[in-house]
């Protein structure tokens, strides 16, 4: 029995472009009803409608927040009518290494381009003779970098791009491999790098982050709104930011926020809260210039286990605030760069976060587990969770407060930008 439309989740993988920005997501689809591999197979018509059936209900440009979307193409799929009803503005159809190269196949290519649709090819590795009938009408093509033979990566770039084909290095894993592909010519990049926890090691505390904690352990103490103007003052882009979100919250139209303290009173101190516990985790080290997709990754995990809080079923709920917090900082080391508990030491966090952080059983723990099962940031810890059985969560709700999480936190990240 196939999956239906409510078991489908929906993961994002983020594709680079040259200067380090966020060029288009790779679209994820898995199967809540899996206990392993968490794959979803397209390559049957039924599963093929269920990704429609998915897009259409959530929306693809709130799941895109703007950007492309690449969508992994079978055979069935791209021989079936359903493949039309995806919108071609913002989507890249990925044809599979697994699609046979046959008259009907390279039809349909064909035809897909002359709707207005691009095409992008999977995991090529250099095998270009069979490869070449489909070549002829692809944009794309995303090379698998450890899956070419060692020395003929030079070979495969000339090749591809006498044929005007922009390249996209896949699985990139090292800093070394992202320069020797950008070196070759690649336009985008996409791979676990990205969002892999650097080496910590000596690293200088940033004055600005530095500064950000002890405000934000200011706020969780519950300290005098004077005493938190004056850890804030000194810094001008903390009052700058500060005051510009002060004035999209909250205000009637014709009045401004002009001064700290109108801007935490307007705030409350819980969205005050909220925006230093983002602004903390925001701005990537100057070493790290691919934290941004990284900290994506950390407000949709933090997003995702505080909109599970009302769902959960068993016992001992965990508070949402609590939630926000541990899906945050269970990113904090490769975006802060400095050890987590170094970072804790500095704020007062209830100690069923800090249980979690460690690997603690209990509540957050559990709705951690499920956050790095459905927002993986490295192959590691997508492999965490083979099921979600066992979990106190309806199934069948993940899938839509998956993708609320991916919108808000394109929304958000929006704010920071």
């Amino acid at each position: 029995m196939p999956p239906s439309s409510r078991d489908i989740l929906i993961g994002r993988q983020s594709i680079l472009d040259r200067n380090g920005e966020i060029f288009a997501y790779e679209l994820l689809f898995r199967s809540s009803r899996q206990t392993e591999g968490a794959q979803v197979s397209d390559d049957t018509k039924a599963t093929a409608s269920v990704i429609v059936d998915t897009l259409m209900e959530v929306g693809v440009v709130r799941v895109l927040g703007g950007k492309k979307g690449f969508v992994n193409i079978g055979h069935d799929f791209l021989l079936s009518d359903a493949i039309f009803l995806l919108p071609a503005e913002h989507l890249v159809l990925e044809v599979l290494e697994t699609v046979p190269v046959t008259p009907e196949t390279v039809g349909r290519c064909q035809e897909l381009k002359r709707r207005g649709y691009t095409l992008a090819l999977d995991d090529y590795i250099g095998d270009r003779e069979m490869w070449a009938p489909i070549l002829d009408h692809v944009s794309i093509v995303k090379v698998d970098i450890l899956g070419v033979k060692e020395g003929e990566i030079e070979s495969v770039v000339e090749k591809l791009s006498a044929r005007k084909i922009r390249l996209l290095a896949e699985k990139v894993e090292t800093h070394a491999q992202l320069l020797k592909t950008m070196a070759l010519g690649f336009s985008y990049f996409q791979g676990f790098f990205f969002a892999r926890p650097v080496m910590l090691s000596g690293r200088k505390t940033d004055p600005v982050r530095q500064a950000l904690t002890g405000i934000l352990s200011l706020v969780l103490s519950e300290a005098g709104t004077e005493e938190i103007i004056k850890a804030i003052r000194p810094h001008l882009d903390l009052v700058s930011s500060l005051l510009r979100v002060a004035n999209v919250v909250g205000l009637s139209p014709g009045r401004t926020v002009t001064d700290l303290r109108q801007a935490i009173l307007v705030m409350g101190r819980e969205q005050l809260k909220r925006w230093l516990e983002l602004l903390l985790f925001s701005a990537g080290s100057s070493q790290n210039r691919y934290a941004r997709p990284l900290f994506l990754l950390a407000i949709v995990r933090g997003r995702l286990m505080e909109t599970l809080v009302p769902l959960w079923q068993g016992g001992g709920r965990p508070n949402p605030d609590h939630a926000f917090l541990t899906g945050l900082f269970s990113l904090a080391e490769p975006l802060i760069e400095i050890p987590l508990s170094e970072l804790l030491e500095g704020l007062p966090l209830d100690s069923s976060i800090k249980d979690a952080l460690k690997g603690s059983p209990g509540p957050l723990g559990s709705l951690l587990e499920v956050a790095r099962h459905l927002v993986p940031a490295s192959p590691e810890e997508e492999a965490l969770t083979g099921t979600l059985s066992g979990i106190p969560l309806p199934p069948e709700a993940l899938a839509r407060v998956q993708a609320e999480a991916h919108i808000w936190a394109d929304e958000t990240l929006r704010a920071f930008s």
